[in-house]
């Protein structure tokens, strides 16, 4: 399945649009391995950051970029 999401754009997408459609804030891609996850989806905006990253190092670093409404 991670192969899949991996190269698929289509596949991410449709993650995407479902986690847009939910009402979700976040939405990660944790392609194994031990590899960063990739953010896909972050307060209604699609993002391509990778946790950890340079703009979010932790998980703590990312629930605190959440829209207040959100938390």
């Amino acid at each position: 399945m991670s192969r899949l999401f991996a190269r698929s754009p289509h596949v991410r997408k449709e993650f995407t649009d479902l986690t847009a459609d939910a009402g979700g804030v976040c939405y990660l891609f944790d392609t194994g391995g031990g590899a960063p996850e990739h953010i896909c989806w972050l307060n209604g905006e699609p993002t391509r950051d990778t946790l950890p990253g340079s703009r979010f190092p932790d998980s703590r670093a990312l629930v605190t970029a959440w829209s207040d409404s959100e938390k």
